[in-house]
């Protein structure tokens, strides 16, 4: 007869194991707005954890280059106490594999981390996920599956409480992924030029296809701000709103380097207005052209023209269509540009109007200075051409 207490352990096909619960561990954890529509608002509740159950399955985001670490939430029933320790083993895509390694499947938590690294690309992942028992055990459900967002680095959300477009919703989590996934590069500069590349002009006037609450083109609002601009993207938007939702995707993704967003002017004063100034515009939000004087009685105005003009004639409202189809010229009293610095490298991305390396080109984007005064129907007569700015040579 043999010794009980030396007997090897017996597998147990009695056994059955419930998978009720995944926690995602390196989630991000930041997500909100899973359960409703919140529009573009930085709103919603916090995406609910753990992220998998049977009753429901919530995407997730997490870092390019991380091991992705889960929390089981196991339940078993039948077998016996001498029954072999039970491993567990969940099988995903591009090499993702969880094993258990010999740890007995017991009521309570189960922690495992994948055997392979998440690829080093931003894109959306459909982590369909394969799970089985050894020893003869079964398990179930067989088979699970959460979208993850894999982003570049941690999102970034430290001025939810100024800028509109910072914080995290699937929503914008989505729409980031969208756009600059197919760019298919890990180079920040080259992704901030790819998104840029989707505003090739800027607008100064409004769209009556963008709704209202949106305030376009310049996405001054409280629904988000300028994330609604990739809805209307044919509609494009001023060169400060293009700068914001570039910088918002780039938070969004925790892609590195450092943003500014910076406004570039000429002044009349200032050496006949050939002169680059510039100025970081949440800094000083005052920043800018600003100049007004009185001529025989009447208020003229400094303003950068971005199409060629003449003295004396007066034209219609910024970038109104004309009778031949082409727009009036548009005043300005700025471009806006987003400074990006990363691995030595600063450049400027000037919101709809091209790619500098420093900030002095930039004022080329305009074709001159004017001083101007009002004409109907907000209309304005040249009074007097300032300057006129030859190509920028600065442009990429």
């Amino acid at each position: 007869m043999a010794d009980p207490t030396t007997e090897t352990p017996q597998p147990d096909a009695a056994r059955s194991i419930a998978l009720n619960s995944i926690e995602f561990v390196s989630d991000h954890g930041l997500l909100k707005g899973c359960s409703g529509e919140t529009g573009w608002k930085n709103a919603g509740d916090p995406c609910p954890r753990p992220e998998w159950t049977p009753e429901r399955a919530v995407p997730l985001s997490i870092s390019m280059g991380r091991s992705v670490v889960i929390r089981l939430g196991l339940s078993s029933s039948g077998g016996s106490p001498g029954a072999a320790p039970v491993e567990i083993r969940g099988v995903g895509p591009a090499g993702i594999t969880f094993e258990s390694r010999g740890a007995a499947a017991a009521p309570g938590p189960l922690e495992l981390s994948s055997a392979r690294k998440i690829e080093r690309r931003i894109q959306k992942l459909n982590l369909n996920l394969s799970w089985s028992a050894g020893g003869g055990a079964t398990l179930s459900p067989g088979r699970t599956s959460n979208v993850v967002y894999v982003t570049m680095g941690r999102p970034q959300t430290d001025r939810q409480d100024t800028w509109q477009e910072d914080g995290v919703t699937l929503k914008r989590m989505d729409r980031a992924v969208s756009w600059i996934a197919p760019l298919n590069t890990l180079d920040p500069h080259a992704i901030v030029e790819g998104v840029m590349a989707r505003f090739p002009t800027y607008t100064l006037l409004p769209s009556p296809r963008v709704p209202r609450e949106y305030h376009h083109p310049t996405y001054l609002n409280d629904q988000g701000g300028a994330w609604a601009m990739t809805d209307y993207v044919e509609e494009t938007g001023e060169c400060q709103a293009i700068v914001r939702l570039l910088r918002g995707m780039l938070r969004q993704l925790g892609i590195p380097g450092r943003t500014r967003m910076i406004v570039v002017w000429g002044d009349p004063n200032v050496d006949g207005g050939r002169r680059t100034l510039s100025a970081d515009l949440e800094q000083q939000p005052w920043a800018g052209l600003d100049v007004v004087k009185v001529e025989g009685g009447r208020v003229w105005r400094a303003a950068l023209i971005d199409g060629p003009v003449e003295e004396g004639r007066t034209y219609p409202a910024s970038h109104t269509r004309m009778s031949d189809g082409t727009l009036s010229p548009g005043l300005n009293r700025y471009e806006a540009c987003l400074e990006f610095a990363h691995g030595g490298v600063t450049r400027y991305y000037a919101g709809g109007a091209g790619v500098f390396d420093s900030v002095e080109p930039i004022l080329g984007v305009f074709w001159g200075l004017i001083w101007f005064s009002s004409a109907p129907n907000d209309g304005f007569r040249v009074e007097k051409i300032v300057a006129t700015y030859g190509p920028s040579g600065g442009g990429r």
